[in-house]
């Protein structure tokens, strides 16, 4: 928390103070989960878990820099500084599926993890990165919040981390497309995001092995109505 406000408020900026913040989260998950008393993986297996928190804290220190000002950025960075420890609380509670907050903490993690993606997906486009460097850097952070997601699903391993890898790649190349249409910074996060669930929530079924027509057709219509609001939105707003 204290790490967030510094890094909002003092000019000028100081990028070092939110790269230790985001490690000092990351390396504190990373620990946590190791002392989990369900916990059984290997030492890069807990280093997964770090990646969301690491990302989280980049995300929100680099959003609100962009999007917020005068007194309101203290603000904005003492809450997501709590935003942060509750994020940290959701993923030692997440080791296990058999402990009781395991459903209700991985829906906060999967709510976090939209919310990190839209925050870095539009810090990206707002700083003018050229198109090959804007679409590596939106593949691997989408590889990196895609390990997050499936992590839980039961085709794990080598198989959730080839389908994160083909999530990666596929919105690299849906930031390509969209690079041909004048669309500003924020529609462009938005419609980033939409593909991005729907990217996530098909993999994740096709790893779980119950991928139907049914719910392919669900997340068209969903992918549908929402760049429809979205973009009916930014034309009136």
């Amino acid at each position: 928390m204290a790490g967030l406000a510094a890094y909002l408020n003092f000019r000028p900026e100081q990028h070092w103070i939110l790269a230790l913040t985001a490690l000092i989260a990351a390396a504190g998950v990373e620990s946590a989960v190791r002392s989990h008393p369900d916990w059984r993986g290997s030492p890069f297996g807990s280093l997964s878990y770090a990646l969301l928190p690491l990302l989280g804290v980049l995300g929100a220190g680099l959003f609100i820099d962009e999007a917020v000002s005068g007194y309101a950025r203290l603000a904005a960075g003492l809450a997501a500084g709590a935003a942060t420890g509750l994020m940290l609380y959701a993923e030692y509670h997440a080791v296990s599926p058999s402990r009781p907050l395991f459903g209700p903490m991985r829906l906060v993690l999967a709510v976090v993890t939209y919310l990190v993606a839209l925050a870095l997906f539009t810090v990206f486009f707002t700083h003018d990165l050229n198109l090959p460097a804007s679409a590596a850097a939106v593949g691997a952070l989408s590889f990196a919040l895609a390990l997050d997601l499936l992590r839980e699903s039961r085709g794990r391993g080598a198989s959730s981390l080839l389908a994160a890898l083909a999530i990666g790649i596929s919105l690299a190349e849906l930031r390509i497309a969209l690079y041909y249409f004048p669309l500003d910074d924020l529609l462009t996060g938005a419609l980033m995001i939409i593909g991005f669930y729907v990217a996530t929530g098909l993999v994740h079924h096709l790893l779980d092995d119950d991928l139907k027509p049914s719910t392919i057709a669900e997340y068209l219509v969903v992918a549908g109505v929402s760049t429809a609001v979205v973009v009916i939105a930014r034309q009136y707003l």
